[in-house]
């Protein structure tokens, strides 16, 4: 004699969907395409120190609320010396 198995119908459960956070600071690439610019723009922004960024283990990052600030209207939101290094 054979069992038959049986599945269990579809869940009654609706999925959980999770939000992805907003970032806190951007690559340059992904900062570039966040405002609608490319890659030399920026580059040229940061050079006349339009858009701050850091550098760290090699990679250029620019935080969000600059990038935010800099789509605002230029308005000034602090120095670059309060984005702290990260524990090594």
């Amino acid at each position: 004699m054979t069992k038959t198995k049986t599945f269990p119908t579809e869940s009654r459960r609706r999925p959980l969907i999770r939000e992805k956070p907003a970032p806190i600071a951007y690559r340059i690439n992904d900062a570039a395409e966040a405002i609608g610019i490319g890659r030399a723009k920026l580059y040229q922004l940061i050079a006349a120190g339009k858009i701050p960024a850091k550098k760290c283990d090699g990679l250029t990052f620019i935080r969000a609320v600059d990038l935010h600030a800099y789509i605002s209207g230029g308005e000034d939101v602090g120095p670059l010396s309060t984005m702290t290094e990260p524990d090594r």
